[in-house]
């Protein structure tokens, strides 16, 4: 049974990866397509031979931004004299149509912000253009349907921290503890846990969260990174990678020192990140919850799982316990 069950997934694996192969062949290449096919035959993806594909062309892509901005001298704009900083969050279809833990997650940042500091704006569909204008053909390619929400918040990200500065979170990031003003104070911040040999499978290698971000408007890496998108998106019709942020951020440390820099000099933090997500099924003990955040304050949670408040043995989860903080005791 198990071999036959083996078999039937290696071959479900082989008919999604040949569905995707033609169309990814004409966009970019029968190398890339012919190494994503092998990568997704073998999970876990992201080999090391796929990488390498990935980031090859993503760089000769990335060849006229990378050399309009390698020789980058100007400092990034400061926040004007008690302006506030703005803190960055999106949920597409409005904050009514949030699932549950995602309003858990968005009234968190609202208990804890600092308000003489910082002033939340959360990005919807009625109001983006409020701060931000986009090309209408990046518009357009999503209205169609040739543009997924996912990439489009990569652009909007990267489009209002270039314009506003400021810290972009993620709507299903939950802080456990006190809000992280080194991401309103300083020119550029991000989660990062570098480690090559634990992060192999990804092109950052932890060096930095595209999900968690901040700094000064003008920064070079956000200008550099919107410029990245919005030529991609006039050229092509799909991303090359779910995290092709990684990849553009990467070509821009490789090649502009000033890019470098702010990414060498920032310090490991949030270590955690990814550990929480899945645990909120487990029993809350005081132990688990310290175990979490002893040095992390950040934790990336979804919304695509199952979420229970209460064991089959009638024991509150963690889950439960992160209602409670944000609600009341009696949530749990």
């Amino acid at each position: 049974m198990r071999i036959f069950t083996r078999a039937l997934h290696f071959g479900q694996r082989i008919l999604q990866e040949s569905k995707e192969f033609l169309p990814r062949c004409r966009e970019f290449g029968f190398k890339v397509a012919g190494l994503t096919f092998l990568d997704g035959l073998f999970p876990p993806e992201k080999h090391s031979f796929y990488i390498g594909a990935i980031e090859e062309y993503v760089d000769r892509f990335m060849e006229p931004i990378v050399a309009k901005y390698r020789n980058w001298e100007n400092l990034p704009l400061p926040c004007s004299d008690g302006a506030k900083v703005p803190v960055w969050c999106c949920w597409w279809q409005g904050t009514e149509q949030m699932p549950e833990i995602v309003r858990m997650c968005n009234d968190r940042l609202r208990q804890l912000i600092p308000e003489d500091q910082a002033e939340l704006h959360m990005i919807t569909a009625d109001n983006y253009r409020d701060f931000v204008e986009l090309p209408a053909y990046i518009i357009e390619k999503f209205e169609a349907g040739k543009m997924s929400i996912t990439a489009l918040s990569d652009i909007l990200r990267v489009a209002l921290l270039a314009k506003h500065g400021g810290f972009w979170i993620d709507s299903t990031v939950f802080i456990s503890d006190h809000f992280p003003t080194e991401f309103i104070t300083s020119d550029y911040y991000a989660q990062r846990m570098y480690d090559p040999v634990k992060w192999y499978r990804e092109a950052c290698k932890g060096r930095w969260c595209g999900f968690l971000m901040g700094g000064k408007a003008q920064n070079v890496l956000f200008l550099l990174l919107r410029d990245a998108f919005y030529d991609w998106w006039r050229i092509h019709e799909s991303v090359i990678d779910y995290v092709i942020l990684d990849y553009f951020l990467l070509a821009g440390y490789k090649n502009v020192p000033a890019i470098a820099v702010q990414i060498d000099n920032l310090p490991d933090n949030n270590p955690g990140v990814f550990d929480m997500y899945g645990k909120l099924h487990f029993p809350y003990s005081e132990q688990l919850f310290q175990q979490l955040t002893a040095d992390t304050n950040l934790h990336k949670l979804t919304y695509k799982i199952d979420l229970i408040t209460e064991t089959e043995a009638g024991e509150p989860t963690l889950y439960a316990h992160l209602l409670g903080l944000v609600y009341g005791e009696n949530e749990q």
